[in-house]
């Protein structure tokens, strides 16, 4: 299920932004809110391809901050669930060491809506 965005003001990409949960959302309105450049989803990382060179795993962050050169994974999975994703994030950290990831877990983003008053989807 896609999210509907509102504008937005710091936003650097090309298409409008169409967000997979609220959680990616709420997160894009904080750094708007702060004026922190962002852009959604503008890259996508092999991860693995079989021996004809088809991709077979990739892995491609939320969110990219530019003045901060950062990516930003967003998970509100629970934590039991989150192991493939981690995998995933360390396999990108070995093959691209120069591409800086950050993780926010669930309870990242339960602490960030509690301190901005936002409302998540359950």
């Amino acid at each position: 299920m896609r999210v509907e965005s509102p504008v937005f003001q710091a936003y650097c990409g090309l298409e409008p932004p169409r967000f997979a949960n609220r959680s990616e959302l709420e997160c894009a309105k904080i750094l708007d809110y702060y004026g922190v450049r962002w852009d959604y989803e503008p890259q996508s990382f092999v991860l693995e391809r079989d021996d004809d060179g088809k991709v077979v795993s990739a892995f491609t962050p939320d969110f990219y901050l530019p003045e901060q050169n950062l990516f930003i994974e967003v998970t509100v999975m629970k934590q039991s669930l989150v192991t493939r994703k981690n995998r995933k994030i360390r396999e990108l950290r070995r093959l691209y060491p120069h591409v800086r990831v950050k993780l926010f877990y669930r309870r990242d983003i339960e602490r960030l809506a509690q301190r901005y008053r936002l409302r998540l989807a359950s």
